[in-house]
C-alpha cells in the first residue's frame, strides 16, 4: 500500500469515515482529486481495509465535449476494475453552481440505492476545505459556516480532507493513472476560482503552512459549534423553546435553538439566513403576541412565553368567510355542512353563521356573567390565528351562541345547535 493511501486510512479511522464491512460509490469526475480518491480506496479494497467500490460519473451537460470525461473515467474504472456507470442530468437555471451539485448529490444518492452502497466518497481536499473557509469568511459566516467542509454527513464522507492538492497530484502522477481537466475551474467567472488562483497563493507567500492551519481551524470551530448547537437543541426539544430560557441563554445559543426549531419545523438544514435569525430573536423583547415571516412559508411566533416555527396557516377560513343569515329553527345550508337549529324561548332572530367579530360576547355554561369573546379566548390560550378563523353561530348584537371549533356554548339560550358536516 502507498504511503498516500496509508494516510487516506488514517483519515478514514480517525474520522470515522468508514469500515471494513462498508461499500462506497465514488463521484468521479475525472479530475485528479477523484481520481486519486477512486484509487487509493481501490488499495484500501485490496488490503480489506473497505468492502466493494463502484464509481458514477455525472455529466451536467453543461459544456461542449462533456461526455469524453466519462469514457476517461470509464478507463479508469476498466484499470481498477471498478463498476462504473456514467449519468445525465439536467441543471436546473438559476446558480449554475448549486443547481449542478444539486442534481450532481441526487444522482449520486440514487445511484447508491441501486448499488447497495453505505458509503458516497467524494474528492474534497485540504485545499477545498480552505478555499471554502475563505469564501465563508468573506461573507461574513459565523462558527457554522467557518467550521468548512464536514468529513461526514449521512452517508457522504470525505476521505481526502487532510490531504493536501500537491500531495494528490504527486500520488496521481506516480500512479500513472490518467486525469481530465475542467476548463471552467480556470475561469474568472466564479469565486471560488479566483480565490484559489489569486487568493491562496498569496496566503502561502505569508505562510507556507497556511492552507493546513485554516483546516485546523475549520475542525475546531465544527466542535465548538457541536456544543453550541447542542445547547441550542436542549432549549428546543419539544418544538418550541421558552422565551425565558432563551433571555438566559448565551445569544450564541439563543441563535443555534432558532435554527433548531427551523429544522424541526421544515425537516431542512439550509434556508434560513443569519437576518432570520436576527429578526427572530427580536421578538423575543416583545410582550404582546408577535410573529416574523420566514422562509418557505414558515413563520416564527412568540405566544405564551414560547417562542416556536410553524408552517403559516390558511389567512381564515374558507368555510366561515360568508356570514350566512339564519331566520328561523331548522336546518340550513352553510359553508362547511348543515346546521341544524332548534327552536328556543327568547332567541334574538336572525342569528348569524360567521367567523368572530371585533366586539362580540360570549356568557359560556357556567361561567359568571359575560365578557368579550376576545379576552375570554386569550384567557384560554387559544393562538390567535385560531380566533381569527373561529366559526361562530351569533346574534345581531354580537352575543355569541355557539362556537363549534372549541365545542363552547353560551349559558342561555338554550337552543339545541349541531352542525352536520358535508
Amino acid at each position: 500500500m502507498t504511503r498516500f493511501s496509508r494516510d487516506v486510512l488514517a483519515t478514514c479511522r480517525r474520522r470515522a469515515l468508514l469500515g471494513g464491512g462498508d461499500s462506497v460509490l465514488v463521484a468521479l469526475s475525472g479530475g485528479v482529486d477523484s481520481t486519486a480518491l477512486l484509487s487509493s480506496l481501490a488499495e484500501l479494497r485490496g488490503a480489506g481495509e473497505v468492502g466493494p467500490l463502484f464509481a458514477l460519473h455525472v455529466d451536467h451537460g453543461l459544456r461542449k465535449g462533456s461526455q469524453l470525461d466519462g469514457e476517461a473515467c470509464a478507463r479508469t474504472c476498466e484499470l481498477l476494475r471498478v463498476p462504473f456507470r456514467v449519468e445525465r442530468v439536467e441543471v436546473a437555471p438559476g446558480n449554475v453552481q448549486s443547481r449542478a451539485r444539486v442534481a450532481r448529490y441526487a444522482a449520486l444518492r440514487r445511484e447508491a440505492i441501486r448499488v447497495g452502497a453505505t458509503r458516497i466518497a467524494t474528492g474534497h481536499t485540504q485545499d477545498d476545505q480552505a478555499e471554502t473557509v475563505l469564501l465563508r469568511l468573506l461573507r461574513g459566516a459565523g462558527a457554522r459556516g467557518l467550521a468548512g467542509i464536514p468529513p461526514r454527513r449521512g452517508a457522504i464522507i470525505r476521505p481526502l480532507l487532510d490531504r493536501t492538492r500537491a500531495e494528490v497530484e504527486a500520488f496521481v502522477a506516480s500512479s500513472g493513472l490518467r486525469h481530465v481537466e475542467d476548463p471552467s475551474n480556470a475561469t474568472p467567472r466564479f469565486l471560488r476560482n479566483r480565490v484559489r488562483s489569486e487568493l491562496v497563493p498569496v496566503l502561502r507567500a505569508l505562510a507556507p503552512q497556511g492552507v493546513r492551519s485554516i483546516a485546523r481551524t475549520a475542525d475546531l470551530l465544527r466542535d465548538d459549534e457541536r456544543a453550541l448547537a447542542a445547547g441550542g437543541g436542549r432549549l428546543a426539544a419539544d418544538g418550541s423553546a421558552r422565551v425565558a430560557d432563551l433571555l438566559a441563554a448565551p445569544v450564541a445559543v439563543r441563535r443555534r435553538a432558532v435554527r433548531h426549531l427551523w429544522r424541526t419545523a421544515t425537516g431542512r438544514r439550509s434556508g434560513l439566513e443569519a437576518r432570520h435569525v436576527e429578526a427572530v430573536l427580536a421578538l423575543l423583547a416583545r410582550r404582546s403576541p408577535v410573529r416574523v415571516a420566514l422562509p418557505l412559508d414558515h413563520e416564527a411566533v412568540v405566544r405564551y412565553g414560547a417562542l416556536s416555527v410553524r408552517a403559516v396557516p390558511d389567512a381564515g377560513r374558507a368555510t366561515a368567510s360568508s356570514p350566512v343569515r339564519i331566520d328561523r329553527p331548522g336546518g340550513h345550508l352553510v359553508p362547511g355542512g348543515r346546521l341544524e337549529v332548534g327552536a328556543a324561548v327568547g332567541v334574538a332572530w336572525p342569528l348569524w353563521w360567521r367567523t368572530r367579530r371585533p366586539g362580540d360576547r360570549f356568557r359560556p355554561e357556567g361561567g359568571r356573567g359575560s365578557k368579550k369573546l376576545k379576552a375570554w379566548l386569550i384567557d384560554r390560550k387559544v393562538p390567535r390565528e385560531v380566533r381569527d378563523g373561529l366559526r361562530v353561530l351569533a346574534d345581531d348584537r354580537g352575543w355569541v351562541l355557539w362556537m363549534p371549533d372549541l365545542e363552547a356554548r353560551s349559558e342561555s339560550p338554550g337552543v339545541e345547535i349541531r352542525l352536520i358536516p358535508g
